[in-house]
């Protein structure tokens, strides 16, 4: 889409000039600052190109071109079928409402290509139609009502509409974490700036939020790179909130004062525990270590970074990502979840009474016949409370 596909545009301009296309509608847009209107247009789907770069499938395009072991081509019609049916696939219940919609009232609300016919707005209406005349042979979804841009269009406005379009404040939910960050960042290597992205997405001109997503997609690049799957967007597709909650990790260490090597420890540890499949809330737990400087429940936090280096390193990825739902915790969990109660003892220390009960519960619970009592850390574990209970006796006298 960076050059002009002179020879579509000819054959636009030709279907414009020869036939009654014209809608009884237009669009509005923001051009270089200045509101304006498209004229709308019912042209056949035959003439456009799907737009492979539409932020809304970033993700799923860069999976796809690994795929394929390469870039797929829009005016192909090999690839283009590929790329309708990962359009399709997005979102399968959405696109069979859309579906049923369209199929019972047509196409009310237009899309927007470029002079030259590449998609900028409307590329899964695009994909229904397609298969609503496949399904149903009927001539009117061989159609697409569409707003054509002028050609002195550059890329920064190709991107701020299509952004202003598709990310909105009632769209992100609807394009999608990864996609939006993704989105973002082609914004800033198209040369807009941060203060400018977030006039157009949010109409103000507060880049801090801006910014502190991109660097969220950093966090993810490293990550992706640690576990040896780069690129690879959609295996972080639905663990944003997890380096969101990283940041707020090396927030927290930067007020601290934490020295370099514990803090790439510590992230490393998170990585493991995010492909480990951990709750995104649950690394506030480390937070808060970090915040209180709980020395003994970081050291096992560390620790289980370390058991990750070898299996979950850049020199040796992990070959196969877990299974979020296996009930069973895995050894980097046991790790986490004793210094999780490490944190919790730190935190409720003042609350003896309630301490006292909860330990008193869990000891009567205890089936004293487990062979499991045997072991030799579990040993260590009764030595530790045979202590306090001596001390509690001298209190009890």
């Amino acid at each position: 889409m960076s050059e002009l596909n002179s020879d579509n545009k000819t054959r636009i301009d030709e279907y414009i000039t020869t036939n009654d296309c014209e809608e009884n509608d237009s669009i509005p847009v923001n051009l270089k600052g200045e509101k304006k209107r498209l004229q709308v247009y019912r042209l056949p789907i035959e003439l456009l190109y799907y737009n492979i770069r539409n932020g809304r499938f970033a993700a799923e395009y860069i999976n796809e071109v690994k795929k394929q072991g390469g870039e797929l081509k829009p005016e192909d019609k090999e690839d283009a079928k590929k790329i309708k049916n990962l359009l399709w696939n997005l979102d399968v219940n959405e696109s069979k409402r859309t579906y049923d919609d369209i199929k019972d009232r047509g196409q009310w609300l237009p899309g927007i290509i470029t002079e030259d016919g590449y998609v900028i707005d409307g590329n899964r209406r695009m994909t229904i139609l397609s298969k609503l005349f496949e399904d149903t042979s009927n001539d009117e979804f061989k159609f697409i009502k569409v707003g054509r841009l002028p050609g002195d269009v550059d890329k920064n406005d190709l991107w701020k509409l299509e952004a202003g379009i598709q990310l909105g404040k009632d769209e992100i939910l609807r394009y999608g974490p990864m996609n939006e960050l993704l989105k973002l960042r082609q914004g800033v290597n198209a040369g807009i700036t941060t203060s400018e992205i977030a006039k157009t997405l949010y109409g103000i001109d507060d880049k801090d939020e801006i910014e502190l997503k991109l660097d969220r997609l950093e966090r993810i690049d490293e990550y992706l790179v640690h576990v040896g799957k780069p690129g690879d967007y959609k295996l972080a597709d639905r663990k944003v909130e997890h380096f969101a909650e990283l940041q707020k990790i090396i927030v927290t260490e930067d007020r601290m004062g934490v020295d370099t090597t514990t803090r790439q420890k510590i992230k490393f540890a998170v990585f493991c525990l995010i492909y480990d499949g951990i709750g995104h809330r649950e690394l506030r737990k480390i937070e808060r270590m970090v915040r209180i400087q709980l020395d003994t429940a970081i050291k096992k936090i560390i620790s289980l970074g370390e058991k990750c280096q070898g299996k979950a390193g850049i020199e040796e990825p992990i070959p196969e990502e877990p299974d979020e739902e296996d009930g069973e915790n895995s050894e980097i969990g046991t790790i986490f979840e004793e210094a999780g109660d490490e944190l919790g003892a730190e935190e409720n220390k003042d609350k003896v009474a309630e301490m006292l009960r909860k330990a008193a519960t869990f000891l009567d619970a205890i089936d004293y016949q487990n062979p499991d009592l045997q072991k030799p850390e579990v040993k260590d574990v009764i030595k530790r409370i045979l202590r306090s209970a001596k001390k509690l006796e001298e209190i009890g006298k």
